[in-house]
């Protein structure tokens, strides 16, 4: 009897480990679905003319990109099986503690049926109670009796009961794992296409390569016109800030660096700024539908050509046609600007001392100083040079640049 509360307490411990195991697992199978869709999304842009220079760097990003996130896919399916294996391993153990629970229960049971065989008739019960020394003790046999091999019954077909719940659960949870074994055979065709993608990279790289000096000359214009818009950002942030500080009546700081580089805010905007922090990671994706990152914040770098660069300061998003730009935060619309060379809009939506920049718009949906949500619109994507509708989105706090990866959840 005594070993009962500490079985209990056993299957209970058990018991609860597998909901966190299965959360796992729907987690993992989250990631893969988006991972999927970005792979789809990237598939379609691969119909990108190869026309000129421009169309054959696009399709360049693309299959490099492709490449990427499947390699992600292929990464996010392992660790969808191990999950899944993890789990059964540990069902298995559980059911195996129940069935040792159980035949010790059915033994002690059978145990406590052959010691109450002598006192089976009427007879004997009635001469077992009226034994007792005291009507108290008469009670306590007369219960012992009644409940006693019910209990240990009761106990047993409990265990039964969660047993067969583990057998189905355990039968699931293979049905699951012939799941990810079939998702794994069709990564595995996946990644037989990849490799004839990645062949038809290669061959691309040697056709890029017999056009080095034209591929030089496209990605210096492309840094130019990144250095152009940055210049253009900075310069509208630094009136921004020297605003702020006027309002302000100036800073306690004059003449310190900090003193010219930080935007003073309100109160609300102090609010608003932490709120944003408090976000890093989980902000949304600053376009509605299919989306592929064309070029990565940093370095980039032509495939094969390691001495063909350019310098980002933001990241490109490649969406579709007539695609909606959105905001990814509450703020206000703190400047709209020209961006001469393609003749298209950027859009600067102030978060309290963050600010989140948007260019190449076709299209406006907002002015400045407008307060606007998250996820509100702010016009449709424009075309980059090779006719690709494209958003060159970056992050700054104060003038300082953030990589956006590190913040949205691409």
């Amino acid at each position: 009897m005594k070993r009962l509360p500490y079985i209990s307490f056993l299957l209970c411990m058990l018991l609860q480990a597998s909901p966190s195991l299965a959360q796992g697992v729907d987690d993992m199978k989250k990631e893969r679905t988006r991972i999927e869709q970005q792979i789809a999304a990237s598939k379609q842009l691969l119909a990108t003319a190869e026309k000129d220079i421009q169309g054959q760097l696009g399709k360049m990003t693309v299959l490099t990109e492709q490449i990427r996130r499947q390699q992600l896919l292929v990464n996010s399916l392992n660790a969808e099986m191990r999950a899944v294996q993890a789990e059964m391993k540990a069902n298995e153990q559980r059911q195996r503690q129940l069935e040792r629970d159980l035949t010790q229960r059915k033994q002690s049971y059978a145990r406590a049926l052959r010691q109450s065989t002598h006192r089976n008739t009427f007879a004997q019960r009635l001469t077992f109670l009226f034994s007792a020394e005291s009507f108290r003790q008469m009670y306590r046999r007369a219960r012992y009796l009644h409940e006693y091999s019910d209990f240990q019954l009761r106990q047993g077909r409990e265990i039964q009961a969660r047993q067969q719940e583990l057998e189905e659960k355990q039968q699931e949870l293979k049905a699951l794992q012939a799941e990810k074994q079939e998702l794994l055979v069709r990564q595995q065709q996946e990644q037989d296409a990849l490799a004839a993608q990645r062949a038809e990279q290669q061959a691309l790289v040697k056709k890029l390569q017999k056009k080095k000096a034209d591929i030089k000359q496209e990605m210096a214009r492309q840094q130019r016109e990144y250095d152009r818009l940055n210049k253009e950002i900075d310069r509208l942030i630094a009136e921004q800030i020297a605003a702020s500080q006027k309002k302000k009546g100036g800073s306690e700081e004059t003449g310190s660096a900090k003193s010219t580089t930080t935007y003073k805010m309100s109160a609300e905007e102090v609010r608003l700024s932490g709120s944003f922090e408090a976000n890093k990671g989980k902000l949304p994706v600053p376009v509605r539908g299919a989306y592929m990152l064309a070029s990565h914040y940093g370095i980039n770098q032509v495939e094969g050509m390691k001495d063909v660069k350019v310098n980002n300061q933001g990241v490109d998003i490649r969406c579709g046609e007539g695609t909606t730009i959105r905001t990814i935060f509450d703020g206000e619309v703190s400047a709209v600007f020209v961006i001469p060379t393609r003749q298209t809009y950027g859009v600067l939506v102030r978060h309290g001392e963050y600010i989140s920049v948007y260019c190449n718009l076709a299209t406006l949906t907002v002015k400045q100083g407008d307060k606007v949500e998250a996820n509100a619109a702010l016009g449709t994507a424009g075309a980059d040079a090779s006719g690709t509708p494209l958003l060159q989105f970056q992050l700054r706090r104060n003038q300082q640049r953030l990589n956006p990866e590190e913040w949205i959840r691409f």
